[in-house]
């Protein structure tokens, strides 16, 4: 397996099953909503930058975000080679909400299916909340966590013989996943909704055994990252007008820190666009 980090792409690639097992991962940034209808409606305006390492050297690549912003995962097979994939996030799996260990457990349906399950928008707690992925908070009394959050991702390919069948039978169908009845794909998770436990789509012999990939992100809030850096995030932040134009709450925990100064200065541009 060759892990590979090009500015906002993530991509896990495996020569030795062929040239279609390829999977990118990518975090778009949208907006922070605090109940899952809303979510569901949300788009992304922009993919976050990935930057190689991390503050603590546990994780792959580092992404900085502003307290406004929120991000999900989005999975894309260019070949439409399957793959099963978990996501842990702070050690918890984002599926079940129990311990992540990066082994998939098939009887509880732990993980997703990719290309038939292609977004996580928002991840289980240990405490069985949903919750978005944003940047750790900078209104905490003891300072923000220099660590950030930890997402972690293990990816199993399809067997190349399985995917030699696939392949094979989709040249005399529409269907990409032939051996999926249309059934089980129409009460597959839309592609910003929280992943359901909807039973697992393939059966466990259908993913390599022995081949698989891992690798790591750590998500920081913009102190962390000038810390780092010296710079502030490149991209810039989004502001109240952002909320009220997807008529979206706006919470002063969005601000970047509890300052006064800051309150003023973003009422002044808010007013600015009315």
């Amino acid at each position: 397996m060759t892990l590979t980090t090009d500015h906002g792409t993530l991509t896990f690639t495996f020569p030795e099953l062929g040239p279609d097992a390829r999977l990118h991962v990518t975090f778009p940034r949208t907006l922070r909503a605090g109940d899952l209808a809303a979510r569901a409606g949300l788009t992304a305006d922009t993919t976050l930058r990935l930057a190689q390492g991390s503050p603590t050297g546990d994780a792959d690549a580092v992404i900085p975000m502003w307290q406004s912003e929120a991000t999900w995962i989005d999975f894309s097979s260019p070949h439409q080679h399957p793959f099963l994939v978990m996501i842990g996030v702070d050690g918890v799996n984002a599926i079940s909400g129990k311990v992540f260990t990066g082994t998939p457990d098939f009887d509880t349906d732990d993980y997703i299916e990719v290309p038939t399950q292609q977004t996580l928008a928002s991840y289980r707690t240990g405490t069985g909340g949903h919750r978005q992925l944003v940047a750790p908070s900078t209104h905490t009394s003891r300072g923000p966590d220099p660590r950030g959050t930890l997402v972690q991702l293990t990816v199993i390919p399809m067997r190349a013989e399985s995917w030699a069948r696939r392949r094979h039978h989709a040249s005399a169908s529409t269907c990409v996943l032939c051996d999926i009845s249309r059934a089980e794909q129409a009460r597959t998770p839309p592609r910003t909704a929280v992943a359901r436990m909807i039973g697992p789509l393939e059966s466990a012999d259908t993913w390599h055994p022995t081949r698989m990939g891992s690798a790591a992100v750590r998500i920081v809030n913009s102190v962390t990252w000038e810390s780092l850096t010296g710079l502030a995030p490149r991209h810039s932040r989004l502001t109240c007008a952002d909320y009220l134009d997807r008529r979206l709450p706006w919470h002063s925990t969005y601000r970047e820190s509890d300052c006064p100064e800051a309150a003023r200065d973003e009422s002044r541009r808010h007013s600015s666009r009315l």
